[in-house]
C-alpha cells in the first residue's frame, strides 16, 4: 500500500469511498464527480486535450456546471456529485450500490453507452475549485507543496509527485480513513487559500 498514488482531484472529495468512485470515473474517461436532482441542463460539450495530454473541458462545457469551492461542505459536495452519478445511472451506465451506501456508482462495461451518457450528463458534473486547477491557479505548485508539508506534519507520510498531480504514501499508515479525510480537508483549506 506504500506505493499507492493519490490523485489531487479525488483528494478534494468527501470520504474515501467517493474518492475511489471518482478515480474510477476519471480512469474510465470521465472527469470529476456526482446526487439526486433530476433537472436536465441541456446538451453537453466535448472536452479537449491540454498540452500535457490530459482532458480539459473547453469553456462551453463548463458553462452552467455546478462550481465547488474549497469550503463546500462534504454533504453539499456529496449531493452535487450524486446528481451527476444519478444522471449516469438514468442514462443506462452499468453500476450498482456499494454496501452501506445509498449512492449508486458506475461499474465496468458498456463503453459506447458510457461515452454518450457522460456527454449527456456533463452539465451536471461539478467543477473542482479553481484553486485546485493548475491551469487556473498560477500558484498551484507552491500551494501543492504546502499541502504536502501539511499532510506530513499531520502524520500522513506522503511524497508529492513533481508535477503536482498527486502523491504516493511514503511510510506506514498511522491514520484511519476518517482521520486521513479530515486531515486532507484541513490541509486543502490551509494550503490552497
Amino acid at each position: 500500500m506504500s506505493n499507492l498514488t493519490h490523485r489531487r482531484r479525488s483528494a478534494a472529495l468527501t470520504g474515501l469511498g467517493a474518492a475511489a468512485a471518482l478515480a474510477l470515473l476519471a480512469a474510465c474517461g470521465g472527469g470529476h464527480t456526482e446526487s439526486k436532482d433530476k433537472q436536465d441542463k441541456g446538451v453537453a460539450s466535448i472536452t479537449t486535450a491540454s498540452a500535457s495530454g490530459s482532458p480539459t473541458p473547453d469553456a462551453s462545457s463548463e458553462a452552467g456546471r455546478p462550481q465547488l469551492r474549497l469550503d463546500t461542505s462534504p454533504a453539499e459536495e456529496a449531493r452535487l456529485n450524486g446528481i451527476y452519478l444519478d444522471c449516469l445511472r438514468d442514462h443506462g451506465v452499468p453500476g450498482g450500490y456499494k454496501p452501506g451506501s445509498s449512492q449508486w456508482y458506475p461499474g465496468g462495461g458498456g463503453r459506447g453507452r458510457d461515452s454518450a451518457a457522460r456527454r449527456a450528463c456533463l452539465p451536471k458534473l461539478p467543477l473542482q475549485p479553481p484553486e485546485l486547477d493548475p491551469a487556473r491557479n498560477p500558484h498551484y505548485l507552491d500551494d501543492f507543496r504546502e499541502y504536502i508539508r501539511c499532510l506530513n506534519a499531520g502524520g500522513l507520510k506522503v511524497k508529492g509527485l513533481p508535477d503536482g498531480s498527486g502523491w504516493n504514501y511514503d511510510g506506514p499508515l498511522t491514520l484511519s480513513d476518517s482521520e486521513q479525510a479530515d486531515l486532507d480537508r484541513h490541509c486543502t483549506l490551509k494550503a490552497y487559500r
